[in-house]
């Protein structure tokens, strides 16, 4: 089955939450897999990391692949921060 893509970009922050949410919401309602890219995101903060968290925990709890296709130096340098790089490795 091939995933759904979920294309993620520009700032994901406290000011772009109800967006990031409608998105992550809108893959977690389609069936199947869900394939994230988050290579132009130039912005991630506690906001925008939660909802990252909350479409991974969910995928896990719905047994769904949850595989990240890109990601950009931005969102790197938080999951390395926080120790959180093995949840959402490219």
């Amino acid at each position: 089955m091939t995933a759904a893509p979920l294309k993620l970009s520009g700032e994901l922050n406290i000011y772009a939450a109800a967006e990031i949410q409608q998105a992550v919401q809108k893959a977690l309602l389609d069936a199947g897999d869900v394939a994230l890219d988050l290579g132009e995101v130039s912005e991630l903060d506690s906001a925008g990391l939660q909802q990252l968290l909350l479409l991974h925990r969910e995928c896990q709890h719905a047994g769904r692949r949850l595989s990240v296709a890109a990601s950009s130096p931005a969102v790197d340098e938080i999951l390395n921060l926080l120790g959180l790089q093995k949840l959402f490795q490219a």
